[in-house]
C-alpha cells in the first residue's frame, strides 16, 4: 500500500479526480461522514491545498488494472473545519485508516477530530495514530462525540514526583 498526497492538477484532472473521491467517499464512507465534511471537500480547489492545515490524501494499491484507490483522508483547519478517513471494505482492519490518519498527523504536525462513541472502528484508528480524547460532546446528529487530539510537543510534558520521592527538598 502507498500514502500519497494529492496537490497538484490541471483544473479538468483536479475535476475528474475530485468526482472521484467524492463517489467513493459516498460508497464506503457507511453514511458516518459529516455532510459538512462532504461539502469542504466537493468545494476544495488545488490552491487551498496549498494552505497551512489542509491536506489530502490517499491509500494506492497495485491491482491488476493499475493502482487502485483503497481509502481516502481529506482534513481541512488541522482537523477543526473538517477530518475524514474513508476505506474501501477489503482493506479495513489492516491499518489503512491508522496510516492515513498517521500520515495527516506527520504532514500537518497536529490534528484533530470528532468521532461518534458508538463508531469504535474510528475511535480505534484515531487511538492507534496516537490521538487522544480530551473532551465529550453532542454531535451534528445529537450523539455522543468524542473530541480527540494529537499530543502536546514533547517539551511540555509535566513531570509528576514517583512513589517514595520527596515532594519537596528543602522543608522548613
Amino acid at each position: 500500500m502507498q500514502i500519497s498526497s494529492i496537490y497538484d492538477s490541471s483544473p479538468g484532472q483536479w475535476n475528474s479526480r475530485l468526482a472521484g473521491l467524492l463517489e467513493f467517499l459516498r460508497e464506503y464512507g457507511e453514511q458516518r461522514i459529516t455532510l459538512r465534511a462532504c461539502r469542504m471537500l466537493a468545494r476544495l480547489t488545488p490552491e487551498q491545498l496549498a494552505e497551512p492545515g489542509v491536506s489530502l490524501l490517499v491509500a494506492t494499491v497495485r491491482g491488476q488494472s493499475g493502482r487502485q484507490l483503497a481509502g481516502v483522508s481529506f482534513v481541512s483547519g488541522y482537523g477543526k473545519e473538517a477530518c475524514l478517513v474513508a476505506v474501501h471494505p477489503l482493506y479495513r482492519n489492516r491499518h489503512t485508516g491508522t496510516a492515513l490518519l498517521s500520515g495527516q498527523l506527520e504532514r500537518l504536525g497536529r490534528l484533530e477530530c470528532n468521532v461518534a462513541t458508538d463508531n469504535t472502528a474510528s475511535l480505534k484508528m484515531c487511538f492507534n495514530s496516537g490521538l487522544a480524547a480530551v473532551a465529550l460532546k453532542s454531535g451534528p446528529n445529537g450523539k455522543p462525540t468524542l473530541l480527540l487530539r494529537s499530543p502536546q510537543s514533547r517539551g511540555s510534558v509535566e513531570i509528576y514526583p514517583q512513589e517514595g520521592e520527596l515532594l519537596c527538598q528543602n522543608p522548613s
